[in-house]
């Protein structure tokens, strides 16, 4: 398993001087996970070329699946996205 952590970026929203953070993981033969981050918004690309499992679903190779909380306040739990990226790729951006 092998991770690459990006640069974490504090973000400022503009409106209410709310300020998040933002990162990356580059997954690559992961296996299966759960992301242990409370997040608002998060996006999984499938930069492989197999199929990559996502919350019991297959993202197809090339596909992008992203979420969005609805709200500077709201956020998903830790451990809400589970994911499987055996023998693939799987590059996950995100603000939190």
């Amino acid at each position: 398993m092998s991770y690459n952590s990006g640069v974490e970026v504090l973000l400022n929203d503009g409106l209410n001087n709310q300020r998040k953070k933002a990162g990356y993981l580059n997954i690559n033969d992961g296996g299966a996970e759960t992301l242990d981050v409370a997040v608002n918004s998060i996006s999984f690309t499938n930069a492989g070329t197999v199929p990559i499992t996502l919350l019991g679903s297959e993202i197809p190779v090339g596909g992008t699946v992203s979420f969005d909380a609805g709200g500077a306040e709201n956020r998903f739990p830790a451990g809400t996205f589970s994911y499987d990226s055996s023998l693939g790729i799987l590059l996950i951006a995100y603000t939190y």
